[in-house]
């Protein structure tokens, strides 16, 4: 006996929804592997780089990019905190649109976390002026060739406020699930010492990790200097189980053009070029900036070698 059209309906929705669950994977293609190279390239360390490639085959290049359907999200985060130096604005530039290349898929998310410069006591703490540094970055990377058609700003304090009953509660999940001395690990990302800390400085590192989680981020593409706080992003993916871990590509810091500073420092005028600098300012910076002997070269490539062995020590045994 024939089926009845309903029956047959049925029968073929049935077989439609089977056979969309059971679509084949993707392949991998030249152009994929080229977006994952390319990616790569921003950063100096990627924990992993198979994860990052599994997010390119699920997300990236051929998905549907039209802001509805799934893309490759990074973020990073940034406070409003006075001039910018060419780490911030030229290599910065150069990063995002490594990442976000048409065809990618990808999209940057840059969180303007005013609220963080202001529990960190930036511009004197006055909310207003920190609002207006803000604006002024986002010129200054317009003006250095950021190619802003696959990036977005979103300021933490607007976020925040109209998200409240999101984000608060994800910062009190990741606060309960960590102890005090773990989360102090963590406040370096400020630049400050551990017996200076204010209440609300401690609290910073429980919504930086909140912030990756609350802006659906796929990979944390911030300095090697905020690793501390990425890690902790994936070690609250273990304890809260959740499946996708945000993949971190951490890129390098520029050096400070003084002798021993790991980064170019806005408190010290002489030790980085800034982005409005003249010509001569610049000129100047570089004839009297440190340069290593070969010797000195040498030795610290052997101890950046040696510290990065440690940590993949410490990531397996985290992992154990």
């Amino acid at each position: 006996m024939a089926p009845s059209n309903a029956s047959a309906n049925e029968s073929a929705n049935t077989t439609g929804a089977k056979t969309k669950d059971k679509a084949p994977a993707r392949e991998w293609t030249p152009a994929m592997e080229s977006d994952l190279q390319r990616i790569l390239s921003v950063g100096e360390e990627c924990i992993s780089a198979a994860e990052l490639k599994n997010l390119i085959l699920s997300k990236g290049r051929g998905r549907d990019g039209d802001g509805d359907g799934p893309d490759i999200r990074l973020y990073d985060g940034f406070e409003p905190s006075g001039r910018m130096h060419i780490a911030q604005g030229v290599y910065k530039s150069i990063n995002v649109n490594k990442c976000t290349a048409e065809g990618t898929n990808a999209t940057f998310c840059f969180w303007v976390a005013d609220w963080f410069a202001l529990m960190n006591d930036k511009m004197g703490g006055d909310l207003d002026k920190i609002i207006v540094v803000g604006q002024y970055l986002i010129e200054v990377w317009k003006a250095a060739g950021m190619d802003l058609s696959h990036v977005e700003f979103r300021w933490a304090s607007d976020e925040i406020t109209g998200q409240a009953h999101v984000y608060w509660p994800l910062v009190l999940d990741v606060a309960r699930r960590f102890n005090v001395t773990r989360i102090k690990k963590c406040c370096q990302i400020m630049g400050r010492l551990e017996g200076s800390l204010t209440a609300a400085q401690v609290l910073y590192p429980l919504m930086q990790c909140s912030d990756v989680f609350f802006l659906k981020a796929d990979v944390c593409q911030l300095g090697v200097d905020q690793r501390k706080v990425n890690m902790l992003a994936r070690e609250y993916c273990d304890a809260s189980k959740k499946k996708f871990k945000p993949v971190i590509l951490s890129h390098h810091m520029l050096y400070g053009l003084k002798k021993g500073q790991e980064k170019m420092s806005k408190s010290d005028p002489d030790s980085a070029i800034f982005m409005e600098d003249t010509k001569e300012d610049v000129e100047r910076k570089i004839s009297n900036a440190f340069c290593p002997t070969k010797e000195d070269a040498e030795r610290e490539k052997l101890e950046q070698e040696r510290e990065s062995e440690s940590k993949s020590e410490s990531e397996s045994l985290t992992q154990l």
